[in-house]
């Protein structure tokens, strides 16, 4: 009998046990859906400035992937707030045109997968076709496999004619050598607060975007451009903007 009384209350432990671990497990579980797994690191703040005629305004930034699970990624995007005259994109790996009106259905794209703690870039561009307007971009990116794993962003694009654009050499900023060929090294204190530096052709499109270091100096690989003449662009805190030339020569 008492041999038949051990079995019973071990088994009852092993029971509990059950029950506690399967609690723990549930817990974890609804702790970790909902979570947010991804995030994305801009190069560039959420507002930038740009003329009606100098091309293409671009911010970019990289998906970065917080965790060891593979990640599919969708987006869907409002365009309510962008000019009509606007032509609006967005790229990770690949570039989608955006068009406004309802309808949009983002399974109809190719989902970009996130390795596990890898990263992917992601950025968005609106083309103003010489047009003054402000244009905001409003995108929602998440995982094919847990749609509440998202993230909610704006960009906001302002074109104006009157946009701050002056000679850098006003701002004490120097730019080197002229002409330049596998680099150009850009210095001036001003630097300091720059949030983006583009490279312009002649034609006004943004041909290659730069890091920012955040120091008074640095030097930009111009490797794998053609001979010619461009304009060097530094964004600056506030929106304000510098503007060099830069002649290429191979």
């Amino acid at each position: 009998m008492s041999t038949f009384v051990g079995s019973t209350e071990t088994k009852g432990r092993q029971i509990m046990k059950t029950h506690v671990l399967t609690l723990i497990a549930g817990l974890l579980i609804s702790v970790t859906v909902g979570a947010q797994t991804f995030v994305i690191d801009w190069a560039v703040s959420d507002t930038i400035h740009g003329t009606p005629d100098g091309g293409v305004l671009k911010r970019d930034g990289t998906i970065r992937n917080l965790n060891g699970m593979a990640k599919e990624l969708y987006f869907s995007y409002d365009l309510r707030d962008v000019s009509f005259e606007h032509s609006a994109q967005l790229c990770m790996n690949m570039c989608w045109a955006l068009y406004p009106g309802p309808g949009d259905d983002p399974y109809e794209r190719l989902g970009q997968i996130l390795n596990p703690t890898g990263t992917i870039p992601i950025y968005v561009d609106i083309t103003p076709n010489n047009v003054s307007a402000t244009s905001t971009i409003k995108v929602s990116l998440f995982d094919k496999t847990d749609v509440n794993d998202k993230i909610s962003f704006s960009s906001t694009f302002v074109f104006s004619p009157t946009a701050s654009v002056r000679e850098a050499s006003e701002m004490g900023v120097s730019v080197g050598p002229l002409p330049a060929s596998d680099n150009v090294t850009v210095r001036g204190t001003a630097l300091a607060t720059s949030e983006s530096i583009g490279l312009y052709n002649a034609a006004g499109n943004l041909v290659r975007s730069f890091g920012c270091s955040g120091l008074p100096l640095s030097t930009l690989p111009l490797s794998g451009l053609s001979s010619g003449t461009y304009r060097l662009i530094v964004t600056l805190a506030g929106g304000e903007m510098v503007a060099a030339p830069i002649v290429i020569t191979r």
